[in-house]
């Protein structure tokens, strides 16, 4: 009897054990359910939509840090460089170091030469970085890169003058879209600039696109080249009229004397 009383107390403590180790799996279950909506509601994306936060750069992807060698405009790399700080949080006294160390070929010799002028990345200031760099490497623009951008005229195709316009375009400060669009259509030079601007585009890239239109529609409209009708054979001019020699004049009448020629002479000679 002992045994079997025994066995019963076994068999109610496992059952005890088992009902709590069930109890504490689903416990389990809702906090680790708990923790994963609570985590991608902060996120600030809608689950499987593939969204990201604005202000933060997509998980498992780091960009490559541009590189720079002074045989180009330094605008486009200092703005790959800002777009590398802000997507990687950079801090600010990280900057010069990392754009510094990423120069090479002619740019990092110019950069060991505003070291010892200027002091060490750590003392060098990212905005007088990017004023030294542009300085040193930008194109040779007056102190006035607005009245440049108002001076660019167009001087053959549409495309290289829309390339020149755009690269001025940066440096001329802040300007509006209605005032951008102004600027390029009196670069156009009439009468290709009269025939965008009846269009009255409302944006840069309307203008461009006019342009390039009007520009293609004057080439299939240029009066072609006459020439003759093949199978028909052209009528022959009229000859011009032979130059003739003048007849010889007509001199007095001779006679023949045992075989001279005597001149008779006429009346009036007869008289002298």
């Amino acid at each position: 009897m002992g045994d079997a009383s025994d066995l019963k107390t076994t068999v109610e403590a496992l059952t005890k054990v088992m009902t709590s180790l069930q109890a504490t799996v689903e416990a389990n279950a809702k906090a680790i359910a708990s923790l994963t909506s609570a985590s991608t509601s902060s996120s600030g994306a809608k689950p499987g939509s593939g969204e990201h936060h604005q202000d933060r750069s997509p998980k498992h992807w780091r960009p490559d840090f541009p590189w720079y060698d002074g045989k180009t405009d330094p605008l486009v790399f200092i703005n790959r460089c800002e777009s590398f700080f802000l997507q990687q949080r950079i801090m600010p006294e990280e900057k010069v170091w990392m754009a510094s160390y990423n120069l090479e070929d002619g740019a990092q010799m110019w950069y060991m030469q505003v070291q010892s002028d200027e002091g060490t990345p750590s003392t060098l200031q990212w905005t007088r970085f990017k004023e030294l760099l542009n300085l040193r490497y930008g194109p040779p623009l007056r102190s006035a890169p607005l009245f440049e951008l108002a001076s660019c005229r167009r001087t053959g195709m549409v495309e290289e003058y829309q390339d020149r316009f755009q690269a001025l375009l940066p440096r001329a400060g802040h300007l509006d879209e209605a005032q951008w669009v102004q600027l390029f259509m009196g670069g156009l030079l009439p009468p290709l600039s009269l025939a965008v601007q009846v269009q009255n585009p409302q944006s840069l890239a309307a203008a461009m696109s006019l342009a390039r239109q009007f520009e293609l529609m004057e080439q299939y409209t240029a009066a072609p080249s006459k020439a003759p009708v093949r199978g028909m054979l052209m009528m022959p001019g009229p000859h011009p009229a032979l130059h003739q020699q003048p007849a010889p004049k007509a001199g007095a009448p001779t006679a023949t004397v045992e075989g001279w020629p005597v001149k008779r002479l006429n009346q009036a000679e007869q008289d002298e």
